[in-house]
């Protein structure tokens, strides 16, 4: 059977009825060692969880639960009319090389975290992890081949990620070196995007967003607004569900201090996560993960949530939603669930 080709590249935010997606793939996946200073910088785990930490293939229990959980979300998206494509898994076993360092490379599970789409521009990031560097490879064919081809762009100057643009000693943060950020640290909201600004992102990383989508859609049209809420990616920080109404992680967030284009809507704050278990030595993610819900359509209130996050699944309900709950085991393990492993390629919705 051969793969239907992408229609159409078109998304500009995060709740717009959702049309053609890609599913990350845990196919290869590797745990890389904290040897390199990129991924410390993501990571900065305790002492006691740096002690625990495991290296190398990823267990294959989570890669087997984790191929039967994605084919259940693929399922559940036919059923309300979404095409799936499926994004190629990536060789861990093979290092990625640059002429300053050598790194292992992760997977091409979370696959929105470093592909940023606005409008009909796909944007490859300039992430901060060296590993991660070639990780747009696993969706380079099915973007391309696009029945109606995408303006792609590499972030340039490729950053060349030296050890100074990482201070492990403080909190948060990367140094003003080059521009560097991640996809998942964004959240698009038509003409505004939200970019947090901590160990995944910097200012030179937001100026240079600004930069263009002002080039790509004219100066003025977008508005990029920097602001500093957490250790690393928005998608379980601020969490829009429909145009007016968003979730907010309490724990991290003073909804006054969210920027203005955000001040008229309904902001409501996350219940409790219900705790989940992994099985890498220590975690890529906190239970917090279960926040990472994706949105199918958000004029009918659609909202897939990981079926365990009972308290989640009750708030929505109370909000008018239709939360869809379904299973996904290991978002921990992986650092990323539902937004962080599907990219949407195809939203209706305008600027």
């Amino acid at each position: 059977m051969v793969e239907p080709m992408i229609s159409r590249i078109w998304s500009v935010n995060e709740w717009g009825p959702l049309q053609e997606i890609i599913l990350g793939s845990p196919a290869g996946a590797l745990l890389p060692s904290m040897a390199d200073v990129s991924q410390r910088n993501f990571d900065r785990l305790s002492a006691a969880e740096a002690a625990l930490t495991v290296c190398g293939p990823m267990p294959a229990q989570v890669i087997e639960e984790t191929h039967e959980d994605l084919d259940g979300l693929e399922s559940t998206l036919h059923q309300f009319g979404v095409v799936v494509h499926r994004a190629e898994g990536l060789n861990g076993t093979d290092p990625v090389h640059s002429p300053h360092w050598v790194a292992e490379a992760e997977s091409a599970i979370n696959i929105r975290d470093i592909t940023l789409i606005h409008g009909d521009l796909v944007i490859d990031a300039p992430t901060p992890t060296r590993g991660r560097q070639f990780e747009t490879f696993a969706v380079r064919d099915l973007l391309s081949q696009t029945a109606q081809g995408p303006q792609w762009l590499v972030a340039p100057p490729r950053p060349r990620l030296l050890d100074a643009s990482y201070d492990l000693d403080r909190p948060r943060g990367l140094n003003e070196v080059e521009p560097l950020f991640d996809a998942a640290n964004c959240v698009r909201l038509g003409r505004d995007v939200i970019i947090d600004i901590n160990n995944t992102a910097n200012q030179m990383g937001a100026q240079w967003l600004q930069r263009v989508l002002d080039w790509h859609h004219g100066a003025g049209v977008v508005r990029v607004h920097p602001v500093s809420l957490s250790p690393d990616h928005i998608d379980v920080i601020v969490v829009p569900l429909c145009e007016g109404t968003a979730l907010y992680n309490p724990k991290y967030v003073d909804p006054q201090q969210l920027p203005a284009c955000l001040q008229g809507w309904n902001l409501v704050p996350a219940p409790p996560m219900v705790p989940q278990v992994y099985l890498t030595g220590s975690p890529k993610a906190s239970n917090w993960i279960g926040l990472n819900v994706l949105v199918i359509n958000g004029e009918e209130r659609t909202v897939i949530v990981e079926e365990r996050q009972t308290n989640l699944l009750r708030l929505l309900e109370r909000l008018g939603f239709h939360p869809i709950p379904v299973r996904w085991r290991h978002g921990r393990s992986w650092g990323g669930a539902f937004h962080c492993v599907t990219l949407d390629v195809h939203r209706l919705g305008t600027l």
